[in-house]
């Protein structure tokens, strides 16, 4: 069953909230990473490894904001558009259980979870071949061996 006009303009009141919270939450982290680096001046060298920790967090953390910022925004867009509740893949109708769930949803939860599966890659530490210590010392022995050491 299709979205009432009344469902759609709380989805977007919902969405922009959420666009709010992500951009005050950045402007925060911004204002904090700024800090954290004129302190990082003063710190002591054994607070280095986690001032370092600290910052590789914020931008991880800030990454996953824009990316969340970007869903956000395309949801706005679909809703403009028209095409808000509709998956991106299949045309079917997204449940409304879901859309109050993940407001910013694109595809069903089936679609998703195909999509998800594609997206996928296998990992390729374990495909990769695994290298026997002995021949590493080996290779390394001989190659002192020919830099005539």
């Amino acid at each position: 069953m299709p979205l009432t006009d009344k469902q759609l303009e709380e989805f977007k009141s919902k969405l922009e909230e959420m666009k709010k919270d992500v951009l005050k939450r950045d402007k925060h982290r911004d204002e904090s990473v700024d800090e954290d680096e004129s302190r990082s001046l003063e710190n002591h060298m054994g607070d280095a490894a986690t001032a370092e920790y600290e910052h590789e967090k914020e931008l991880t953390l800030k990454e996953s904001d824009e990316e969340l910022l970007d869903e956000i925004n395309q949801a706005l867009q679909r809703i403009e558009n028209g095409t808000y509740g509709k998956c991106v893949d299949t045309g079917e109708e997204i449940s409304y259980e879901r859309l109050k769930a993940v407001p910013y949803a694109k595809r069903t939860i089936d679609a998703q979870r195909k999509y998800d599966k594609k997206k996928v890659l296998p990992d390729e530490r374990v495909e990769a071949k695994r290298e026997d210590p002995s021949d590493t010392i080996e290779q390394i022995q001989e190659e002192q061996d020919a830099a005539g050491r």
